[in-house]
């Protein structure tokens, strides 16, 4: 896998997000717009949508770029980093090159691997004493969406006061000054944590799951190395590959979408069509590793800017009450969702159903939108994700809990379709 592929999608992307913006002739206001055409778009027969974008993160992409961790420090004046990961990541022969690199170039380290997934807050406190401790100046995360988040978190928290608990949505404190520098290296294509603002933590008294959100919390560098995914397994690939899709559906049918995060979700759709069952079934497929660890990048950019819907919505709520590993909960929500939300955009889930592979010409638009459902249920099968609820331990007792939180929900009130607690209560009962 060579970086000039890298770049070549990225060309691609910003072609495609010029001609959505300035092909279609459709683009809607955006809320914020809605009656104020001014003189200059009055009588011009449209008005083109108002979008911020935002990507501060810099990417370095490329096999075996982890290895330039040390000039990233450098880069940024760290005299001691803070290696943030897990037990698994931390035995792998991938980790231990990249410390021996640190190592070999004289840059000075502490590594911690007691993170957990889904990271709980006592967990999250502890790792921020730990680095408090360690006299480091900079902090780079090595693993999945949980160790990023974690290590994100606690750059925060070893720049202000407090426990993150008290910076949880709905929390006490807001951020107010600027986090300890963070770098994120992957090891898993899906949660596209290394260039997102928010943190997700499980609330553990509350038994819910929320999250630290700012842009400050943003890593300023993400290094995504391919290599770096080859010891994924295979039910890990499946799920994280799931939550990326996930990630450029929601985002592209979102109704805060826009022409630039329409670009990189169609991108992301047709990536993870293409190569998420070679990652599944061949971890040592490279290209096909590569190809998902881009996915991520772009899905995540996507949803940053034209948010996410009810799954994410659903899986969250589902998360914190009964333990539901995000990538799963997602996965085997997002087809139950589709079904409900098609309605809402046929149009765009036509689309989805054509990047998946899916042959709808010809048909009518509402037929081509219901392959979008087939499609993903058929990448469900070929990846082995649970087919219910009930085999992941939900239980219908639980079903009160989820439901009120997924109505508390923040981004709900974008879903493409406007969903009522029977709503909610039906694809719980489908998916059951």
């Amino acid at each position: 896998m060579q970086t000039n592929s890298a770049k070549a999608l990225w060309i691609q992307v910003i072609r495609s997000a010029f001609f959505a913006f300035v092909g279609t002739g459709r683009l809607s206001p955006s809320p914020g717009a809605a009656g104020r055409a001014d003189a200059g778009t009055k009588g011009a027969g449209k008005l083109m949508k108002d979008f911020i974008f935002k990507m501060p993160t810099r990417v370095i992409f490329g096999v075996g770029a982890a290895a330039r961790l040390h000039e990233v420090c450098r880069s940024f004046g760290a005299k001691k980093v803070f290696v943030v990961s897990d037990k698994i990541i931390g035995a792998t022969e991938e980790f231990k090159k990249l410390l021996a690199a640190l190592e070999k170039n004289g840059m000075p380290f502490e590594v911690y691997t007691d993170t957990l997934p889904e990271p709980p807050a006592p967990t999250v406190d502890a790792a921020a004493a730990a680095l408090k401790a360690s006299g480091c100046d900079m902090v780079a995360a090595v693993g999945g969406g949980s160790p990023i988040d974690t290590a994100k978190a606690i750059a925060m928290l070893a720049t202000n006061p407090g426990g993150i608990g008290e910076y949880l949505f709905g929390g006490s404190r807001t951020v107010e000054n600027p986090p300890l520098p963070v770098v994120a290296i992957p090891t898993t294509a899906g949660s596209g944590s290394e260039v997102t603002g928010a943190s997700v933590i499980e609330d553990v008294e509350k038994h819910v799951k929320l999250s630290v959100t700012h842009d400050s919390l943003i890593p300023r560098v993400a290094i995504v190395d391919p290599l770096m995914h080859r010891s994924m397994p295979g039910p890990v690939t499946a799920a994280t590959g799931m939550d990326a899709l996930t990630h450029a559906i929601e985002a592209y049918t979102s109704l805060n979408a826009n022409p630039m995060s329409d670009a990189l979700a169609r991108q992301t759709i047709r990536l993870v069509g293409e190569n998420i069952r070679a990652a599944f079934s061949n971890p040592a497929d490279l290209e096909a590793r590569g190809n998902m660890a881009l996915a991520s990048l772009l899905g995540a950019a996507s949803f940053v800017n034209g948010g996410l819907g009810a799954v994410h919505g659903i899986s969250q709520s589902m998360g914190g009450v009964a333990h539901v590993s995000h990538g799963v909960g997602n996965a085997l929500l997002l087809p139950h969702v589709m079904e409900r939300n098609c309605v809402g955009n046929l149009k765009k889930f036509a689309d989805i159903a054509g990047l998946l592979g899916e042959k709808t010409e010809g048909l009518p638009l509402r037929e081509a939108a219901e392959l979008s459902v087939k499609a993903v249920r058929s990448l469900n099968r070929d990846l082995q994700i649970p087919p219910s609820l009930r085999e992941v331990g939900v239980a219908r007792e639980m079903f009160p809990a989820i439901l009120k939180g997924t109505m508390a929900y923040r981004m709900l009130a974008i879903n493409p379709c406007v969903l009522t607690e029977r709503d909610v209560s039906a694809i719980l009962e489908a998916a059951y």
